[in-house]
């Protein structure tokens, strides 16, 4: 008996998993050829260390389960170059990138730094932390796949028509709108939707967060500086955002006479349904284009661009407008919550390109039916005063469980560059 309680403490150790320690590659240089080195020789699950310099990235493909880790923001500094960068999620583990500058500088809107590919729901998450982007003249990303991608305490700096996040599965390829959604805890892991979190936006005022076709968008904590969340739906996109949370979010305006000044909306959604909550909203009024919502509400869809062919055709519900979900059988009406808003809410809902069929709106979307509005009616005119929360909603946990040692991002307002970047801005 005393032999067997002395070896209960060794059978205990050798009853815990071993976990072996993850292997550490450094790189050479920042530069391309030397963090491929670097990857070809790294396993999966390793940790490349990438030093400190000034390197160039053009058409570079990573394609690992790895943590990409830069020396730090201002200190690894890679200038994109006119060739797309693809980076791609992995069965076997997470890819992280973080500790980057990373710049970019024409090309238009067209001129991606990064594609983002891979599996939907067989993949892991790919993460982007404590990084900073700078773009002019161009776009950033493109994410060709309907979630899975976490954002979190990045900085993004652009110019007023840069596009920061494409979000757009284009054939719905992954079959998002055939799937069932996966609004807040519905997202079982976190791993199907992606989140946007803690990040800081300058600029992109016009298109700085596009949730385009299948996309799956969580919009949390951030905070927007003359910047906005923007959407397609099933008009001039084929699909159209599946669904969105859109809260606790800071958007500022400057209300100056700066062109990032110029917004035409801080939210703008085109299609799908989903939440829009306890935001602080500055009101959009001045400038050089005068007052303007907060929040814009559009089915394009019964306008100008119809998928349901000529003016006749057209009826309620049209597909994937505002207000409508699938169960993964059938299309059904779920209505768009907004609630807890603060600041100033201004909300239009209404034609945008002319309605050239003379349709009237209320019969594309109702209050009470394909939206409703808990917004304090001190804050917000059309909104009912209760403040209630979409019955049965819970939003998913908060830091993400997968983002590790985040700092910075989330709390700043300024309308400077980040701390350390003023010199690779000018």
């Amino acid at each position: 008996m005393n032999r067997l309680v002395k070896l209960l403490p060794l059978l205990v150790l050798l009853s815990i998993p071993f976990i072996a320690q993850g292997q550490t590659v450094n790189a050479a240089s920042c530069s391309q050829s030397d963090v491929q080195a670097a990857l070809n020789s790294a396993a999966t699950n390793a940790t490349i260390n990438v030093p400190a310099g000034s390197c160039s990235w053009s058409g570079f493909s990573i394609a690992k389960a790895v943590t990409l880790q830069g020396a730090g923001i201002g200190k690894t500094n890679i200038t994109l170059g006119s060739s797309t960068n693809t980076v791609t999620k992995q069965s076997a583990g997470i890819l992280r990138i973080s500790g980057f500058t990373f710049s970019k500088t024409g090309g238009g809107d067209a001129g991606k730094g990064f594609n983002v590919e891979g599996s939907w729901k067989s993949a892991q998450p790919m993460i982007f932390q404590n990084n900073a982007f700078i773009i002019s003249n161009t776009g950033l990303f493109r994410i060709n796949v309907a979630g899975g991608i976490i954002f979190s305490h990045n900085s993004f700096t652009g110019d007023w028509d840069d596009s920061f996040l494409q979000i757009k599965d284009a054939n719905d390829a992954s079959g998002s709108w055939k799937a069932a959604d996966t609004i807040g805890t519905k997202d079982t892991n976190g791993t199907w939707n992606v989140y946007i979190e803690d990040n800081t936006f300058l600029g992109g005022t016009n298109q700085g967060i596009d949730c385009d076709d299948a996309c799956r968008m969580v919009n949390r904590h951030n905070t927007f500086t003359n910047s906005e969340s923007n959407s397609h739906g099933d008009d001039t996109s084929p699909y159209g955002m599946r669904h969105f949370e859109i809260y606790s979010n800071t958007f500022v305006n400057s209300r100056d006479s700066s062109q990032l000044s110029n917004e035409n909306q801080a939210v703008w959604i085109r299609g799908g349904t989903g939440v829009i909550y306890n935001n602080n909203f500055t009101d959009l009024a001045g400038n050089t284009w005068g007052d303007k919502p907060e929040v814009r509400l559009n089915i394009r869809g019964a306008e100008d661009v119809r998928p349901q062919g000529s003016c006749s055709q057209v009826a309620y519900p049209v597909p994937r407008q505002l207000g409508q979900n699938y169960n993964g059988t059938s299309s059904f009406t779920d209505p768009i919550y907004l609630w807890g808003n603060s600041g100033k809410v201004g909300i239009k809902a209404d034609w945008e390109w002319g309605n050239p069929c003379g349709f009237t709106f209320s019969n594309f979307f109702q209050w009470g039916r394909d939206g409703v509005d808990n917004d304090s009616s001190s804050i917000d005119p059309n909104g009912s005063g209760s403040n209630s929360a979409k019955p049965g909603y819970t939003a998913y946990a908060y830091p993400h469980p997968l983002v590790s040692g985040g700092t910075g991002g989330g709390s700043q307002t300024s309308l400077s560059p980040p701390s350390g970047l003023q010199a690779i801005v000018n």
